[in-house]
């Protein structure tokens, strides 16, 4: 009789125990103060702050869209790009070695010809491959994301040179995005950090 008491002292003791590793591996912690919650945020915008830092940056994360009278407001991560509101325009995401937006004349694109406008690419501070490029400009620097921001504009026709409403149309936006520059006060590219 005394060999199965203590049996079931032992068996009861050793699930016992499992049960306080498997609650307490969960991370179940029935009250918190305002203390560990404060800690925890700030643990958290660090990390953030250390990846945005570290090259997990992603330009082509979080693209917002929103009409605001004349311009559509394209909104990403960090940045904002004004552009006419002419529902001619739109954007896709290039996935190469650099992720990137390409803002597109619609078209031109749909008529085979491309219709590129400019291509957005954030790069680490330290890269300056972007040099290559026959045509660039740099639309801004954020030390918070540790990005410069790069637009790539088109050295070749991206509308079809019979249609002279594209050709218009085309030029107008081209000629707009153009002025996407970090020294250009009025730069339709802007930093949000």
């Amino acid at each position: 009789m005394k060999k199965n008491n203590l049996l079931k002292l032992l068996l009861t003791s050793v699930i016992s125990f499992c049960m306080i590793f498997a609650f307490a591996g969960c991370g179940g912690n029935s009250g918190s103060s305002s203390d560990e919650e404060t800690t925890e945020t700030e643990t958290t915008a660090a990390t953030e702050e250390t990846e945005a830092a570290s090259g997990d940056y992603d330009i082509t994360q979080g693209i917002t869209i929103a009409e605001d009278g004349d311009f559509a407001v394209l909104t990403g991560n960090g940045f904002t790009l004004s552009m006419p509101n002419t529902g001619t325009w739109s954007y896709q995401v290039v996935n190469n070695d650099t992720p990137s937006l390409e803002i597109y004349y619609m078209p031109a694109d749909e008529a085979g010809y491309g219709g590129r406008l400019v291509t957005l690419m954030a790069m680490d501070l330290d890269d300056t491959t972007y040099e290559q490029y026959p045509s660039y400009a740099i639309a801004g620097e954020s030390e918070a994301l540790g990005k410069r921001f790069i637009a790539l504009f088109p050295t070749d026709v991206q509308f079809d040179p019979n249609d002279e409403t594209q050709g218009s149309e085309y030029m107008d936006l081209l000629h707009y995005v153009q002025g996407i520059n970090a020294t250009n006060a009025g730069s339709p590219f802007q930093l949000t950090d």
